[in-house]
């Protein structure tokens, strides 16, 4: 590789994918960082929520969620954070749902967990998920529970996907799902399968549901919103 203007090409891509990726990491920890934030506000908010609610729990793909938009009606709670993972979750539990007593909850929290310095095995998020949804019915045993399953991811979505999608696989989503929808049955949860309305014909997520391979677009949020609906009226 003798070409002046081949090498300088080069070294041109691989310093913005540097730029690109330093970029990108310091998102994700400004967003860890402000975690803990959101949730001590969700705490004060509790003076001001009407109880027998419904509430949406867990992390980016809740927090950007439109709820209020599509089932305004419903008058429903976003308790989403961007970030999160199941041990995040865990720890504000009690202080950001139970404390206000709703009797809907829709969980849906885990795929932070296959990423990051934070990283867990598959056995660990399952058994995370199960600790939430137990202490979710010992703390409101009046409240109807659901979990909506993970969503599939897509690394060729974009060209950055690849960045954003990180360490995700869908064999592991799904791995994970199947477990978590077996607990549900055993435990009177209701388990609702978004998952396979999602996917393309390989399996990924649909290239028009998604910003850049993770996130929800709004005709994904339109479609999700359809496949909730009847258990918000129910």
């Amino acid at each position: 590789m003798n070409d002046p203007l081949l090498i300088f090409f080069v070294a041109f891509l691989a310093a913005i994918i540097l730029v690109l990726s330093f970029v990108i990491i310091m998102i994700f920890i400004s967003l860890s960082r402000s975690t803990k934030l959101k949730a001590r506000q969700y705490l004060r908010y509790s003076d001001y929520v009407v109880k027998n609610s419904i509430v949406f729990l867990g992390d980016s793909l809740t927090e950007f969620f439109p709820i209020e938009e599509f089932f305004h009606s419903f008058n429903p709670y976003n308790r989403g954070i961007a970030s999160d993972n199941t041990a995040g979750v865990l720890e504000r539990l009690e202080t950001n749902v139970i404390n206000i007593e709703p009797q809907k909850v829709f969980l849906q929290i885990g795929t932070n967990d296959l990423v990051g310095a934070k990283r867990r095995k598959k056995e660990d998020i399952i058994k995370n998920i199960q600790e939430i949804l137990r202490r979710l019915r010992e703390g409101l045993p009046k409240c109807e529970l659901y979990f909506i399953s993970l969503y599939p991811v897509n690394k060729k979505a974009h060209f950055l996907s690849i960045f954003f999608v990180n360490r995700r696989k869908n064999k592991d989503i799904m791995a994970i799902n199947h477990e978590i929808n077996t607990y549900c049955e055993k435990n009177n949860i209701t388990y609702i399968d978004v998952y396979n309305h999602l996917t393309d014909d390989d399996g990924n997520l649909k290239k028009e549901y998604t910003v850049e391979g993770l996130h929800i677009n709004y005709e994904g949020y339109r479609l999700i919103s359809r496949l909730l609906l009847p258990y918000l009226e129910s």
